[in-house]
């Protein structure tokens, strides 16, 4: 059996903010770093040490993923294919902004739809890259982290499962949480959803009673 672990990159200013970053490279400040390595130290003591570690290149991914190798060990491999879809004309705009010249262009992608905007990462393009990078990193392997980001992750996960691209059933994962997958051959299954360093260590606590 293979668990792949899919981690959501910690907390950047451009979030704080409200703004979309998509295919801007927005490091992470030291109040995101320090969630990185809460969720990096929650992870490794629920999940071991992976045979891989699997990130995307632009930085607030990177920076979180340095600080799960910092903690197992294992370094991080960057993946031109687990970046984040373009957000295109709404780069660096506020989602209150985009509301303001886009309501039903942001209607749409709320609904799991690709926005009718110049330069939109369109869903199906997304999800194959991702999937096909996740499940390359995932050949051999017993246990593998990948570090990407909020959409990426989701439109991967639904392509590995088998399941509509467009859909919104898997919703929106939160800063420096992990879902887990787990495979049996070819078929993949949602084991984990939602994680985080205090629902680790809740979980933990609940163990130990």
């Amino acid at each position: 059996m293979t668990v792949l672990v899919l981690m959501r990159h910690a907390r950047t200013a451009y979030n704080a903010e409200g703004r979309l970053q998509g295919s801007l490279d927005v490091p992470l400040g030291e109040e995101g770093r320090r969630q990185a390595r809460e969720a990096a130290r929650a992870l490794t003591a629920e999940y071991g040490i992976p045979d891989r570690i699997v990130c995307s290149p632009l930085l607030r991914a990177a920076d979180t993923a340095a600080e799960l190798s910092a903690v197992t060990g294992v370094p991080a491999r960057p993946d031109a294919r687990l970046t984040q879809r373009s957000y295109g004309a709404w780069e660096g705009l506020t989602t209150a902004e985009v509301r303001e010249r886009w309501p039903h262009e942001l209607d749409r992608r709320d609904r799991g739809l690709d926005p009718r905007i110049e330069g939109w990462g369109a869903a199906a393009d997304v999800a194959a890259r991702v999937s096909e990078g996740l499940a390359e990193a995932c050949e051999g392997a017993r246990l593998v982290v990948a570090v990407s980001h909020g959409s990426a992750i989701m439109l991967g996960s639904l392509a590995l499962l088998g399941l509509d691209v467009h859909s919104t059933v898997l919703g929106k994962l939160p800063h420096a949480h992990w879902n887990a997958l787990e495979s049996t051959g070819r078929r993949w299954s949602v084991a984990r959803y939602g994680h985080s360093a205090a629902s680790s260590l809740a979980d933990l606590s609940r163990d130990a009673d």
